[in-house]
């Protein structure tokens, strides 16, 4: 998810505002930290332009 965000030059700010998630929960998901709501991930996915599988090939293990 971080490599697409700056990928296509997203801020984490824009990318929260877009998929109307915190900022923090983005921040978690990116360190591999916090699991993830599949409703969330669906905003998320759609803001950066992915499908979810997409989103979840490319998440930390």
């Amino acid at each position: 998810m971080k490599e697409r965000r700056k990928q296509i030059g997203m801020s984490v700010q824009e990318l929260a505002l877009r998929s109307r998630v915190s900022v923090s929960y983005i921040y978690a998901i990116e360190a591999g930290s916090r699991g993830s709501h599949i409703d969330k991930l669906t905003r998320i996915a759609q803001a950066l332009g992915m499908t979810i599988d997409e989103l979840w090939k490319d998440s930390p293990s």
